[in-house]
């Protein structure tokens, strides 16, 4: 259309219109389909007196004050409405997307909106192209495309799983083409793809892919599987191989045995009824008729008879000790190996066990006791094993290691009883002989009673009647008489502290020993102490205290002992140590008394001097009432009339008087925060010291405190909050003390740390409120300056509707007019507008791969940040993508396929943001990875189809060429029938004509043809062992390869076998055993192979290894046969030779009858007459006579003990060795025992008790040996060891009894003594009922009346009374932690050790718990509460221990750590509960201070209501009434205001359309209020909450919705926490909406009486409504009317609906019909009318 030319200047001027405002255009739905309408709103709504609405650079809509205009363009498609400013167009199409824009010029504003157009997605194709695929060799190309649809984006899935790019998979062609290289088995799908825009999506169907492939995974199964421990079958098994593969067609099979192909191409091969020659190698083809592919698997299958019996035989002789045994295992069957065990272990070679060849025979040579068992062998096969019955193995010996039992020594008068044993098999029988004449038989001998003649040797001879062997053992027996007397004796005079002493034991009878006791406790030498040479005189040369005693002598021998009465040593000393107890401070008026002792035996004497003068005597003295004069030396002199010393000791005695007053004064100015301040204590009478305190605490110097040097002044060099207090001075001395009156310190200050509180940021048109406060003491007064300018007073500011001009600094200044100090703080308030334009634009050449491609993002408004989208996710920066440096740019170094896709930019600052429309990237490229699928290998008649892809934006073109020359176009080709000709190279050629690019990729085709012969022929000479052979494989056809094999198993080249280049020819270049087989060639290439028949290679060698079986050892008189083998191929001839003369030919010679000309060597000759080598071996056979006589004899004097003694032993016959035997058991030489150079002589150089035994020495040449009759060595000696066994301690009352032995032969006699007197014979001694006078030693003296020597011991006997009772006592009741305490362990009796426990536990001792030097006393010093236990002290000695009742110690301690639980913050009006705790015993007392006034006592206290007057410290006092201890602990409670309520409310009824504000009033001071809707946080940045704004406590809907019903609360929240208001119920008001009028259309008369009409409307609340009939008011109301049916009620009936709280009426009409004729009714029919009328009367009729 044409604008008149005041419009086209309306144009011009709002093209220079830069106005950005808070207003928004908001579609009713972006993106949006083709052909579908749409509304853009301008939110919130403004009326535009002049303005347009335009479509990028084109208007749309002009409207000014009056009317508008609609471009020609739009006509009939757009309708704009001037209250709101909203545009609707209808029908959009491709061409409507984009940028449209509604500018105003009254007022100024401009808002843009981007729409999306999209036209839907439908008909959505997959393709491939090709299915039908072979694993690894073919590609797979899907392209994706649909039949309509703009803005596309594409997702790939393979079944459920979506598909992602890889090395292997790509995505093309803006991801519509998917390309997967090299397919597996797993790439089958089906796949699909999904094509997505803004309006809709649509998924292809499915393709499946057919990918062939195989054979792998190729194995063999045998059934059934070998038994475990077996490695064969045997005979007669059935056995089946089944081999499977993994493959796609199925594969095809072949079987092979031994190399041989067998008639079976199932998966199974069947062995029925297994034979020996069924073993062997058996091989699994498996091939692919489609991906030309084949595998083989392999096996070995061995077939063996079992083993049916095993039989254990003895062979000869039964098992004899040292003698040589046989056994031998027969078994029926074929026999791979034999075990033998023994108790069930493996029996292993050693030294004296052999085992024949095959283990059938065990030799154990000599069999020893170790060897006895059971013993099995066992047969193995590879299918079988069996084991034979058990052979019991038991071996006969002795008698060995006899062995008497008895005591070593008995008391005359006494029997002695002797057992006899001896290790035999069978048992032995036993004789007795004492001193060379049997006396008994029989393993048991009992003496009768016993003389001093009975000592002597008793001998036991154990005999074996199995063996015929006898063994002998000897015990000497000592009998002893008894020690009678021992007495302690003084010599020289009494014993004096610090000069010599000397004691002497007297004794009668034989005495050993002499031991010194005291106290009942064994006397050793010491530096003070000397013992004589025999023990019997005890000196101590300087006498101690610690020598006080009861001294005792023992004399012992063997049997017997006695102990000397108690001797008492007391020492005189003194007087020491001298002490006076008493105080050292007196009180003028006051008595005191001293009290002086000192150590001394006999007591002291003492006299009392003062000031140097006597005056008094005696151990106390009592002063009288002090005076001044009364201060001095008071001294105490000890006096002892025994020793004639004195000793002095001196105590001063200090007399004070009273302090009297003291008094808190200020010096100089009163207290300031940070300033110095100081308080005096003024005192009246004698001050010792000074100490100042806090709220009853002490005070302490520190780096702000100090104290003047006679603490009379307290100085703070800075005053702090913290000093705030009660002080008071406290002044004593040793007698007195007095603390002053409390000063309170109260500190001014301020203000301090101002703070504002409120927003940093603030949109024009709002208001915005400040908060200040600060710190004062006493509080601050306020004022505020803006940008310098003084604006308010008070601590809060609201500032009114903002501008850009309120932007800048708003200053609070806090002024305390007491400190005359103020303090200011500021804070910047930040006022901005909105950014309202943001698009992304190229810079430079459009998107190339690998090129470096910019984009722009333009912005109109202020913006703070920019960011950058792709495909609507946030972009970053990386190595190839750089943003500028107000990321305004966005620059792609190298483009990549990535880079694809839909890129936005968008510009913000803290109000506002404004995101671009998107700019699709899509990237040119290619042909890229081009690749031919298809085989390698192709056979001569069969054709082969490549298939050729590459990726490539757009799709490439391809050529094909074979040998460089071209030979077709398209992506696949087909060979057609190949010949050799067909070989060669070819090549695919991808062109894209838009990048006018190409890519090349070649493959070979290799054909062949098949290989048709194989044969292995020998090379030279047939193999000889150790010498070179070869063997070469004749094939024909083309080859690739051969292998050899030998068994059917392949073989290698090693050190010994070679190949040739080509492998055709294998040579041994060593022939040995072990090439022995068959052999086969294989030549193969990759569509054929042949394996050729087996060559059987056998070797020739030997003789080899030839040896002679046979004794090395015959006796005159006797045959010998030697049997002579050798290895050989063919086996060898043998000769026999005799010293040089051949006797004999063949494998075995036998001597005849041997002589002494027999001996000599035996030589064996073999001979190969196929190799024509022979080979000899020799062997000696020695010829000997027999040993005859052997005998044992003693060379000069019978053995003595220690005394040297020889035996010789005589022989006849010829003797290679001499042995000697003691006991049966072989005799070595040591460094007592020697032999001479030919072993005939033994001699003992100092016999001992260990050679008494039987000897014999054995003779032997190699033939014969013999052994001596035994001769028996038995050795005099003794008595030797004597022993006293019994008690060392006995209790009063109570019996002893003591046994002496002693080692002899022959045994001894025995004597007992007591402190050297005899009291008994015989080797046992009762005491009988022991006394005190009974402790002492007592000594057996043992004697031997063959040897003529005795021998003495002696033994201690320590007779003790026992402990009766031990208790604990202590001094104090009440133990206070700090203080020293102790305890004293009471106790009756005379202990050995004392020891205290605490808690059932020993005490641990430090350095605070110590006891004294006897242990009696326990002390802390000082004790501490972990101190606290149940103590006893437990007092033992030798024969009894007594442990005191339990004493628990209770320590007083504390307070210590008190604390105090309560809420740190609280409002007013609530009530707050303290609980105070503290450590301490007995429980504490508490007090309760706030702001230093006392305000309750007892552990817990509660506040009242609160105010902000209770702001502040609340101090607990805990106080310990037995301690007199106390402890202080504070807590600050915060109280601020409390909020009393929080309710919403509105400023008016609530109608859609118009503006609505809700109001949070709160009641009480609150930090933020936010606001919550259907009991969740109301967000503000969504499309449904658009319209809504808050401001200050404010909630504005502009306009107000029916979209707006809800729940609402506000939340105003302090420290305390959120406090919400009652739900108030948003209701909007709207309607009425949609009238709708009911009814017929037509009705006839007489067919009905009346119609009824009904009327609704959608309205809150719920309408009025009214009738007219034409145009008339009826008197009917209410949503239904009924009219009769007559002619004159037809007509437009109207329905009126109106909403009296909205005040909008709308209204609907019906058209009603009438026809016929309205005669009177019938009698019937007005019945029926009257009828009918009753029903309506509820209805309002109309009947006009």
């Amino acid at each position: 259309m044409e604008y008149p030319l005041v419009w086209v200047l309306i144009l011009v001027l709002l093209n220079f219109t830069t106005g950005v405002s808070g207003q928004v255009v908001v579609p009713s739905m972006n993106p949006l389909a083709v052909g579908s309408n749409v509304t853009l709103n301008l939110v919130p709504q403004s009326p535009i007196n002049i303005g347009t609405w335009s479509y990028e650079t084109t208007a749309i809509v002009i409207f000014y004050p009056g009317g508008s205009s609609v471009s020609t363009s739009y006509q009939g498609r757009v309708s704009f409405n001037r209250s709101s400013s909203e545009l609707s167009i209808n029908s959009l199409q491709l061409n409507n997307s984009g940028l449209y824009t509604i500018q105003g010029m009254e007022p100024v504003l401009k808002a843009v909106v981007t729409l999306s157009v999209q036209e839907p997605i439908s008909n959505v194709t997959l393709r491939a192209n090709a299915t039908d695929l072979v694993e690894s060799n073919d590609t797979s190309i899907f392209t994706c495309s649909v039949s309509s649809g703009t803005s596309l984006s594409y997702r790939w899935l393979n079944g459920s799983s979506e598909i992602t790019a890889s090395d292997r998979v790509w995505l093309g062609g803006g991801n519509s083409t998917l390309t997967i290289v090299s397919v597996t088995r797993h790439d089958e799908g089906p796949f699909r793809c999904e094509v997505i825009n803004g309006i809709s999506n649509g998924t292809s169907q499915p393709i499946g892919l057919n990918v062939r492939y195989g054979p792998s995974n190729l194995t063999m199964m045998v059934v059934p599987e070998m038994t475990i421990g077996h490695t064969a079958y045997k005979t007669g098994s059935v056995i089946t191989l089944s081999c499977s593969a993994q493959s796609k067609p199925t594969e095809s099979f072949k079987w092979r045995f031994n190399g041989a192909f067998l008639n079976e191409q199932s998966p199974k091969l069947s062995l029925q009824n297994t034979r020996e020659n069924q073993t062997g190698s058996y091989a699994c083809l498996a091939y692919n008729n489609v991906t030309l592919q084949f595998a083989n698997i392999n096996t070995m299958i061995k077939i063996v008879e079992p083993i049916s019996a095993v039989s254990l035989n003895r062979d000869g002789k039964p098992p004899i000790l040292d003698q040589s045994f046989t056994l031998r295992c027969e078994v029926t069957g074929p026999v791979d190996y034999i075990h033998w065990l023994m108790n069930g272990q493996l029996i292993s070679l050693n030294n004296r066990t052999f085992f024949s060849t095959g283990n059938k025979t065990m030799v154990i040579n000599p069999i020893q006791f170790s060897d006895s068992g059971e013993y099995l062998c066992e047969a193995f096969n590879a299918v079988s094993n069996l084991t034979s019955m058990t052979y019991k193995l038991v071996v006969n010996f002795g008698p060995e290691r006899p062995a008497v039992t008895c005591p070593d020594i008995a008391m005359t008068g006494h029997s002695v009883t002797f057992n006899c044993s001896a290790s035999s098999q069978p048992p032995s029988q036993f004789s007795w002989f004492f001193n060379g004449s049997q006396v008994a038989a029989g393993s048991v001998y009992e003496t009768g009673q016993l003389t001093l003649a009975s000592h002597g040797d008793y001998t036991c001879v154990a005999f074996n009647n199995i063996t015929v062997r006898n063994s002998t053992v000897s015990k000497m027996l000592t009998v002893v008489e008894t020690v009678t007397m021992t007495i302690v004796k003084v010599i020289g005079a009494q014993p004096t502290l610090n000069k010599r002493f000397s004691l002497t034991c007297g004794s009668t009878g034989t005495v050993y020993s002499i031991q010194w006791m005291r106290n009942g406790w064994p006397l050793y030498a010491s530096n003070r102490t000397d013992f004589s040479m025999n023990n019997n005189t005890l000196t101590l040369n300087s006498v101690q205290h610690s020598d006080n005693g009861d001294y005792q002598c023992s004399a012992s021998n063997p049997l017997s002992n006695m102990t000397s009465p108690e001797y008492r040593l007391i020492v005189n000393y003194g007087p020491e140590m001298p002490i006076i107890t008493g105080p050292a401070l007196g009180e003028t008026g006051h008595s005191v008394t001293f009290n002086c002792s000192a150590s001394s035996q006999p007591p002291s004497h003492f006299s009392w001097l003062f000031n140097g003068s006597q005056v008094a005597t005696g151990s106390a003295f009592e002063t009288g009432p002090l005076t001044l004069a009364s201060h001095g030396d008071y001294t105490c002199v000890a006096f002892n009339n025994i020793t004639v010393r004195n000793s002095t000791v001196s105590k001063m005695l200090t007399v004070v008087e009273t302090v009297t007053m003291t008094i808190v004064k200020v010096i100089g100015a009163q207290p300031t925060l940070k300033e110095r301040f100081s308080l005096t204590c003024d005192t009246a009478g004698t001050v010792y010291s000074i100490h100042w305190m806090k709220n009853s605490w002490p005070l302490y110097a520190d780096n702000r405190t100090d104290f003047s040097i006679n603490n009379n002044t307290l100085t703070f060099n800075s005053v702090h909050y913290s000093d705030n207090g009660h002080y008071q001075c406290s002044a004593s001395n040793p007698l007195s003390n007095m603390t002053s009156p409390e000063y309170r310190l109260i500190v001014n200050y301020g203000p301090e740390m101002p703070i504002i509180t409120g927003p940093a940021l603030g949109e024009t048109g709002h208001s915005v409120t400040f908060n200040c406060s600060a710190s004062s003491q006493p509080p601050s007064h306020f004022s505020w300056l803006f940008n310098g300018s003084q604006v308010a007073t008070g601590s809060a500011f609201e500032t009114g509707p903002l501008t850009l001009a309120s932007h800048g600094d708003y200053t609070c200044v806090a002024f305390n007019n007491i400190t005359v100090r103020n303090n200011t703080v500021s804070k910047m308030l930040t006022v901005v507008e909105t950014v309202t334009m943001t698009i992304v634009k190229v810079i430079g050449a459009q998107p190339t791969l690998k090129e470096t491609f910019s984009l722009t993002c333009e912005t109109t408004g202020t913006v703070y940040s920019i960011h950058w989208m792709k495909n609507s996710w946030p972009l970053y920066a990386d190595n190839r993508t750089e943003f500028s440096i107000n990321n305004n740019t966005l620059t792609f170094n190298s483009v990549q396929h990535s880079d694809n896709g839909d890129y936005q930019c968008s510009a913000s600052n803290p109000l506002s943001n404004m995101t671009s429309p998107e700019y699709r990237l899509i990237v040119n490229y290619g042909p890229e990875m081009p690749i031919i699928t298809g085989p390698a290998l192709g056979e001569t008649g069969h054709s082969v189809t490549f298939n050729c892809s590459a990726s490539s934006q757009p799709p490439s073109h391809f050529s094909w060429l074979f040998n460089g020359s071209q030979v077709a176009t398209g992506s696949a080709f087909e060979t057609g029938p190949l010949t050799l000709a067909s070989h060669g190279d070819y090549t695919c050629v991808a062109f894209n004509n838009i990048t006018v690019r190409n890519n090349t990729v070649s493959k070979m085709l290799t054909v062949v043809e098949t290989v048709t012969m194989t044969i292995v022929k020998v090379i030279g000479a047939q193999p000889t062992l150790k010498e070179t052979f070869s063997l070469t494989c004749e094939t024909t056809g083309t080859v690739y390869s051969i292998h050899w094999m030998k068994n059917s198993w392949p073989l290698y080249a090693d050190n010994r076998t070679e190949f040739s280049i080509n492998n055709n020819t294998l040579t041994f270049n060593s022939v040995q055993h072990s090439d022995n087989g068959d052999y086969q060639c294989s030549a193969s290439n990759p569509l054929s192979n042949m394996t050729s028949p087996e060559y059987r290679l056998i070797v020739n060698y030997g003789p080899e290894m030839p040896i002679i079986t046979g004794p090395a050892l015959g006796e005159t008189g006797q045959n010998v046969t030697l049997n002579c083998s050798a290895s050989s191929q063919p086996p060898s001839h043998f000769s026999w030779f005799f010293n040089g003369s051949q006797v004999a030919t063949g494998s075995a010679f036998e001597t005849g009858p041997l002589t002494l000309a027999s001996h000599g060597d035996y030589t064996c000759v073999a001979f190969n007459n196929i190799t024509v080598r022979n080979s000899t071996v020799s062997k000696m056979l020695t010829v000997v006579e027999t040993v005859t006589m052997t005998i044992v004899k003693v060379i000069g004097a019978q053995p003595t003990l220690k005394e040297t003694f020889s035996l010789t032993c005589e022989t006849t016959g010829t003797v290679y060795s001499i042995h000697w035997m003691k006991n049966s058991w072989p005799l070595y030489a040591d460094n007592r025992t020697e032999f001479s150079i030919n072993n005939n002589t033994l001699t003992f150089n100092s016999v001992q008790h260990s050679d008494n035994g039987d000897y014999q020495c054995s003779a032997s040449n190699p033939l014969s040996n013999m052994t001596s009759p035994e001769y028996r060595l038995i050795v005099n000696y003794g008595p030797e060891m004597p022993i006293i066994t019994g008690p060392a301690l006995g209790e009063t009352g109570q019996n002893v009894t003591l046994n002496c032995s002693a080692s002899s032969q022959p045994p001894s006699h025995f004597s007992w003594f007591f402190n050297g007197s005899q009291v008994a014979t015989g080797s046992a001694f009762e005491t009988g009922p022991l006394t005190l006078a009974s402790h002492g030693d007592y000594t057996c003296v043992a004697f031997n009346n063959i040897t003529v020597r005795n021998s003495t011991v002696s033994k201690m006997l320590t007779v003790v009374a026992p402990i009766t009772s031990v208790s604990i006592s202590t001094g104090e009741t009440q133990v206070i932690e700090g203080d020293s305490f102790t305890m004293t362990c009471n106790i009756v009796g005379d202990p050995s050790s004392i020891h205290w426990w605490k808690n059932l536990t020993l005490v641990h001792l430090d350095n605070r718990t110590q006891v004294s030097f006897d242990n009696r006393t326990l002390t802390f010093n000082p004790v501490q509460y972990s101190s606290y236990g149940e103590y006893q002290c437990m007092a033992r000695n030798s024969v009894s221990n007594r442990t005191s009742n339990r004493y628990t110690l209770l320590v007083n301690y504390g307070p210590k750590q008190p604390v105090i639980a309560a809420a740190p913050i609280a409002e007013t009006e609530q009530r707050v509960t303290f609980n105070c705790s503290a450590s301490s015993q007995p429980p504490s007392q508490f007090s309760w201070f706030f702001n230093g006034s006392q305000v309750a006592t007892g552990s817990v206290y509660e506040t009242g209501p609160l105010t902000l007057a209770s702001h502040g410290e609340y101090t607990c006092v805990a106080f310990n009434n037995a301690t007199g201890r106390n402890s202080t602990v504070s807590r600050m409670l915060t109280v601020i205001e409390a909020i009393k309520s929080v309710m919403v409310k509105r400023n008016k009824t609530p109608i859609s359309s118009d503006n609505l504000t809700l109001t949070c009033d709160v009641t009480g001071r609150y930090d933020t209020i936010y606001w919550m809707k259907d009991n969740l946080s109301l967000v503000l940045n969504n499309t449904l909450n658009s319209d809504i704004t808050i401001s200050n406590n404010s909630l504005h809907f502009s306009p107000v919705k029916v979209s707006n019903d809800g729940n609402y609360q506000c939340v105003a929240t302090n420290l305390f926490g959120p406090h919400t208001s009652p739900k108030y119920q948003l209701l909007v008001n709207y309607g009425p909406l949609g009238v709708n009028v009911s009814g017929p259309g037509l009705v006839v008369i007489g067919s009905m009486i009346s119609v009824n009409l009904k009327c609704s409307a959608d309205s809150r609340p719920t309408s009025e409504y009214r009738w007219k009939h034409n145009n008339q008011s009826l008197p009917a109301t209410g949503p239904l009317m009924a009219v009769g049916v007559s002619l004159k009620n037809a007509g437009i009936y109207t329905c009126v609906a109106k909403n009296s709280l909205t005040n909008i009426s709308m209204s609907k009409t019906i058209s009603l019909d009438v026809n016929g004729h309205s005669p009177a009714p019938p009698f019937q029919s007005r019945v029926g009318l009257m009828l009918m009328g009753l029903v309506a009367l509820s209805l309002p009729l109309i009947n006009h």
